[in-house]
């Protein structure tokens, strides 16, 4: 690894990674993208609290998925997405219940 690395923090789903990877040697591109989008960036990697670099790396790392191989995720069965869509379904109809008779009294 080269001496000057910065370091930079990954989210994947619901743990974090610390990768010591971001040397100031590694590649660099020159990118053109619409104000809206950079301004958007800046806001997430002020929130995350990392470098616009580090947020651009984490987002792209993430589209290829916890593995780094390009590999979408695998289509969900009909039935799971039945039974997902029945559960969300029914909370929303039980929420949606409980509203009205909160009105009413």
């Amino acid at each position: 690894m080269g001496q000057n690395i910065a370091p930079c923090f990954i989210a994947c789903k619901h743990r974090a990674a610390l990768i010591l990877a971001m040397a100031r040697d590694d590649p660099q591109i020159n990118l053109r993208i619409p104000a809206d989008l950079k301004d958007r960036l800046d806001r997430a990697s002020e929130k995350h609290k990392r470098s616009l670099t580090a947020e651009v790396v984490a987002r792209l790392e993430e589209t290829f998925g916890v593995g780094g191989d390009g590999a979408q995720v695998p289509p969900i069965d009909t039935k799971t997405m039945d039974l997902f869509a029945d559960n969300v379904a029914g909370r929303v109809v039980k929420a949606l219940d409980d509203r009205e008779k909160k009105k009413k009294r």
